[in-house]
């Protein structure tokens, strides 16, 4: 079954990515307040930072997150520039936004363009790509 819902969680004190999906970290909870508990060893709450699935594949075919650093590679004036997944209320949706405040929204129209992303790393691990 291909689930559509995935998430996965910055351990702030390990300094390390969990996927619980693929990690044996099948046994957890994303509470109301959407703070992430893990039932197999209790820790969780405020030293995780939970991330969801955008819905979304770059040109490789790897899944894009919340929080991703992607490259548009398409002889564009985006061209090279680093872009951050993140969630829009405006736009009630995911978008790409540069440094700089461009944007690429996550609507039908333009989903063509989304197929020239790449996956260059995430904000937590890869933060050096930011500036």
């Amino acid at each position: 079954m291909n689930n559509r819902f995935k998430f996965r969680v910055w351990d702030k004190l390990a300094k390390r990515m969990i996927y619980p999906h693929n990690d044996n970290q099948q046994h957890f909870i994303i509470d109301l307040n959407g703070r992430f508990h893990n039932l197999q060893n209790g820790s969780g709450g405020d030293d995780y930072v939970i991330q969801q699935y955008t819905g979304l594949t770059d040109k490789d075919n790897n899944p894009i997150f919340e929080g991703d650093i992607v490259q548009y590679n398409q002889n564009s004036s985006y061209d090279n520039m680093d872009f951050i997944a993140k969630w829009s209320d405006d736009k009630l949706g995911f978008i790409f936004q540069s440094n700089s405040g461009e944007q690429l929204v996550n609507q039908t129209p333009h989903l063509n363009r989304f197929k020239h992303l790449e996956v260059v790393g995430n904000i937590f691990e890869h933060s050096e790509l930011l500036k």
